[in-house]
This record gives C-alpha cells, structure tokens and sequence, in this order.
C-alpha cells in the first residue's frame, strides 16, 4: 500500500512548536538532496506552507507582547516589542 504523502493543504492543526519541528525536518530532507524532483516539489511546498503558519503564530505573538503594558504614571502605555533578532541587523 502506497503511503499517502502530506500535501501543502493538508498541514492541519499543529502548534507552533510541532510546525517548526516540521519545517526543520523538510528542509534536512531537501538539503539531503535524495529525493525525487516530484517528492521535493511536494515537501517545499508544505515547507513554505509551514513557514507561512509559522511566521503568522509568530506575528500574533508579537502583538499580543506589545499589548503588555506599563504603569507609568498611572497610565497603561503600550511599547513596541524590540526583537532581539532585528537589532542584530
């Protein structure tokens, strides 16, 4: 019996920790350079799928870090979240 190979439609529900576990493992297997032309068409595709959820969940999180505020003066002020990633480039 054939094994059903995962399209890039059929990624479903997954955290973002399983995501990104399963980003890394497509690209191993791409870099490899041992599969078949079809079979990595296929897998990039759920990769760039998969770096799509990624970077959204990533997004969501930012914006929900930027709603934490500060008591300054009695007030609530928002402040931008500052990656430390960003301030590397």
């Amino acid at each position: 019996m054939k094994q059903k190979k995962e399209t890039a439609n059929e990624i479903g529900p997954v955290s973002f920790e399983e995501a990104l576990n399963k980003l890394e493992t497509i690209v191993n297997e791409l870099e490899s350079g041992e599969l078949a032309l079809e079979e990595s068409l296929t897998k990039f595709a759920t990769g760039m799928d998969l770096a799509k959820l990624c970077l959204s969940r990533l997004a969501a999180a930012e914006k929900q870090i930027d709603k934490i505020v500060q008591m300054e003066q009695g007030k609530l002020i928002e402040k931008p979240l500052e990656l430390w990633e960003e301030e590397q480039c």
